[in-house]
């Protein structure tokens, strides 16, 4: 039987050795941890102090409640999402997402909520540089690695653009949206991102499986062609425990820098 001793709070002794039996595989991804009056009669403390234990894993994103199953851990690792190896992925015909989760030995799957034409969000409406209701097709998606959610993504492409497309299809064909968007003489040379850390709202926690209060990255991505118009904005709501950025970009002034016999 583990020691809880004092001086350091209860529930956070009993958090760390929930953690570490997390990290060295006593629990596994596909039972259930100990119910609360279980760890509570193996630990000597209070429900009341599990209870603020398991809170704190859930707010570290480790640990998840299934109702009526149970608190299982998160099987997904954390994910890189690579801004330069997402568009080597999609020129080579592949899935940007799908790559980043097959590269951990996961199963993706995109659940199409919705697809077809709508008026555009004001926020939308400002970056495509068009009317507010103006009509615009959304790609509604939701994403999972092992049927747990991993992001909520919502693409808009001007329906000028997509009208009577491909675009409109569920599966838009190899190569994906940027792949037609170019066949249409719009494709994407440009791309601009806009990141931001917020608590999630009550949809999107109940969708993404997160509890109230967790953070969440939100990301506006948009596509510019050749001719600097805007043709695709998309936003992706991601949970922040989940999600690593990676960003590389080569210095612009780099040939400024003064050299001596040959060295930078």
């Amino acid at each position: 039987m583990a020691a809880i001793q004092p001086p350091k709070a209860q529930y956070q002794q009993v958090a760390a050795l929930l953690r570490e039996r997390i990290h060295d595989g006593t629990y596994t991804a596909d039972q259930p941890l100990p119910s609360e009056p279980q760890l509570s009669a193996e630990l000597g403390v209070s429900r009341q102090t599990i209870n603020r234990a398991m809170n704190l894993l859930r707010s570290e994103g480790l640990v998840r409640v299934r109702r009526g199953f149970g608190t299982f851990i998160r099987g997904v690792p954390q994910v890189t999402r690579d801004a330069k190896k997402r568009y080597a992925a999609r020129n080579q015909g592949t899935g940007a997402g799908d790559v980043e989760i097959k590269a951990l030995g996961l199963t993706p799957r995109t659940e199409y909520v919705e697809i077809g034409r709508v008026p555009a969000p004001a926020a939308v409406a400002t970056v495509l540089s068009i009317e507010t209701g103006a009509p615009v097709l959304v790609r509604r998606r939701h994403l999972f690695a092992n049927d747990e959610p991993t992001q909520l993504a919502d693409s808009y492409i001007p329906w000028d653009i997509a009208e009577g497309t491909e675009l409109l299809n569920r599966n838009v064909g190899r190569g994906g949206s940027y792949t037609r968007l170019a066949e249409l003489g719009h494709g994407p040379v440009r791309f601009t991102e806009e990141v931001t850390v917020r608590t999630a709202t009550d949809d999107e926690a109940s969708l993404l499986e997160l509890d109230g209060g967790q953070p969440v990255i939100d990301i506006t991505h948009i596509a510019w062609d050749a001719a600097d118009r805007p043709v695709e904005v998309a936003l992706h709501v991601m949970p922040g425990n989940l999600w690593r950025l990676r960003y590389d970009w080569d210095d612009p002034t780099a040939d400024e820098y003064p050299t001596v016999d040959g060295e930078v």
